[in-house]
């Protein structure tokens, strides 16, 4: 398994104690980012507070009792309405780091969390959004952040995040093999005239983000509600510079994800991903999948989003009531299939030479939280640099290697860049008893 070069301890080395309140902090997610964030500081000399910000403090008296690294004077409760900016602001102030874990973030119309950290200027706020309108409204309060001294990151998670600073770095080692190689080709007097034309061959044909979560991921209705509300959206996809637009929960794909997952059928989904990476990096043809496990569940998907009306798909509280309703029945699923996820990134270059990432974690519920937590001690770590910016456009002020070593500790793959055949889940026989693994 390659990993990157630097430690790969989940432990910081926080200068002065911090207050990080979590919004929505006793959820699956947050609760999970916040057991990973203690974990963190308690293995460095930190006296840092966690804030768990939610609804009522009978769920965080379960929160605690589910992860007893937070049973700890430095892990406290204040209730919070999300829907409320002035709450928040009172529930934030004094804060170092606000992260809003508090989805879905479909059909939200307002960045509360974000507005209240503007307001009070908190200096650091990270959102795990995973909807395109959601992440768009926050990036329109860039100039606001700015004037208020703010340092925002939207979409932070594991997928949107992780995967979006695997997908930078897949592109930046494409673009460096690329320069080298034109480079020993220059040193040819013939091949210096047409230098041109392979410098417009270096650039990025595609990337496209496949991803992979047996069940539920073990992480609640609340990501169960959020798959369902992506089935009323209408994707967004670009191909060959063009915006296109798509079913939700079309366009099929059998993707390998490799060793311990195989062979996984996925299909496109509207994730803000694909636009922040198609305007960064410029990459004309770019597109996300996702796909679960039993089959069943993706063709329950499909059909939720061919028969359902929209008004039904995008009505939120009907939503979360009915994947409330469900979760006795997905959690039965879940014990026989797991929570396994996985991250495949295939980025292709104008010449034709793919480059494939791989991230496998056998729980993504635990992976979630440390991917979250990676952010978190990155932000408050590295240099500030105000305004709202998406994961991959972080390379400036933040050490995005560390920040990938933390999120993918325990990974059963890790790797960058690789040639698609050395990831594939079955080697590859070239005979007399010979096989590439």
């Amino acid at each position: 398994m390659q990993k990157s070069s630097v430690s790969t301890s989940v432990s910081s080395s926080l200068e002065g104690d911090k207050t990080i309140v979590i919004i929505g902090g006793t959820g699956r997610v947050g609760s999970s980012s916040a057991n990973a964030i203690q974990k963190a500081l308690s293995e460095s000399s930190s006296s840092s507070k966690i804030v768990l910000a939610s609804r009522n403090k009978a769920s965080f008296e379960e929160t605690v009792s589910r992860y007893p690294g937070l049973q700890s004077k430095t892990t406290t409760f204040r209730e919070v309405d999300v829907s409320d900016i002035q709450s928040i602001e009172s529930a934030i102030k004094g804060a170092d780091l606000v992260i809003n874990t508090a989805g879905p973030f479909q059909t939200v119309k307002t960045c509360n969390v974000l507005e209240a950290c503007i307001n009070v200027s908190v200096p650091n706020y990270l959102d795990v959004c995973d909807d395109g309108s959601y992440a768009k409204n926050a990036k329109s309060l860039d100039a606001k952040a700015k004037a208020s001294k703010v340092t925002a990151i939207t979409s932070g998670g594991i997928y949107p995040g992780v995967s979006n600073i695997m997908a930078a770095k897949a592109i930046e080692n494409q673009m460096r093999d690329a320069k080298i190689a034109r480079e020993r080709n220059d040193q040819d007097e013939a091949a210096e005239s047409s230098s041109s034309s392979q410098e417009e061959k270096d650039e990025i044909e595609y990337l496209l983000y496949n991803y992979f979560t047996a069940g539920s991921g073990g992480v609640g209705s609340t990501i169960l509600a959020t798959s369902f509300l992506l089935c009323g959206e209408e994707v967004t996809i670009y191909e060959n510079g063009n915006e296109v637009r798509m079913e939700a929960a079309s366009s099929r794909k059998v993707v390998d994800f490799g060793k311990g997952v195989g062979k996984r059928e996925i299909f496109l989904y509207n994730l803000p991903e694909v636009e922040s990476t198609h305007k960064i990096f410029n990459v004309p043809t770019i597109k996300a999948r996702f796909g679960t496990s039993p089959g069943i569940w993706n063709t329950a998907m499909v059909a939720m989003a061919r028969l359902l009306p929209s008004d039904v798909l995008k009505n939120k509280e009907l939503i979360q009531q009915v994947a409330s309703a469900l979760m006795p029945l997905v959690k039965l699923v879940d014990a026989a299939v797991g929570e396994k996820m996985s991250i495949k990134i295939d980025c292709k270059l104008k010449d034709g030479k793919i480059s494939t990432s791989l991230f496998t974690h056998n729980k993504l519920s635990e992976c979630v939280g440390q991917s979250v937590a990676a952010f978190a001690l990155a932000m408050l770590e590295g240099e500030s640099s105000y305004g709202v910016w998406y994961p991959e456009e972080t390379s400036t002020f933040l050490d995005q290697d560390l920040l990938l070593a933390r999120a993918s500790e325990g990974a059963s793959q890790f790797q960058l860049s690789q040639a698609p055949w050395k990831l594939e889940s079955q080697p590859i026989n070239l005979g007399f008893g010979i096989s590439l693994e």
